[in-house]
């Protein structure tokens, strides 16, 4: 359970600090006039609320994703499962959780997509990074195994 947690740690470092990194300096200026206000900005943006909330939920489909990696064995490939079920949970949970926020909340829909889009691709990462680890420790503790 304690290498579980490391992995997802890791692969949560690395996938957040990505779609930050993307969000801040490629798509909030892009998306920001075309979203009329929708998007937070200033103080209002960095209070510890609007963090805690940005944190678990980009946390939550990452962990459902690490958990599925942890249970299916099929494709057979560890890269091929974790890119297959990360675009199978970000399509879920980014993909349509922002095509209702456009319905419900009269926003354009293009720029929701396009951090639809910046989100899968960050979770894509993070669950290669996931993956790996996983992978890469498994492969060590059967090298350890008396033969």
């Amino acid at each position: 359970m304690r290498s579980f947690i490391l992995t997802f740690v890791v692969g949560y470092v690395v996938a957040s600090m990505m779609n930050w990194g993307i969000a801040e300096f490629l798509l909030n200026d892009w998306a920001a006039p075309q979203l009329g206000g929708f998007l937070r900005a200033g103080d209002d943006a960095a209070s510890g609320a609007s963090i805690i909330k940005l944190t678990f939920g980009f946390m939550v489909p990452l962990l459902v994703i690490a958990i599925f990696q942890e249970f299916m064995v099929k494709p057979a490939s560890w890269a091929a499962r974790a890119t297959l079920i990360a675009v199978l949970v970000s399509a879920a949970a980014f993909y349509g959780t922002y095509t209702f926020i456009s319905g419900y909340g009269n926003v354009t829909l293009w720029p929701l997509m396009g951090f639809a889009a910046a989100d899968t691709f960050c979770m894509v990462i993070g669950a290669l990074v996931i993956g790996f680890l996983r992978q890469w420790e498994s492969s060590q503790l059967r090298q350890e195994l008396p033969r």
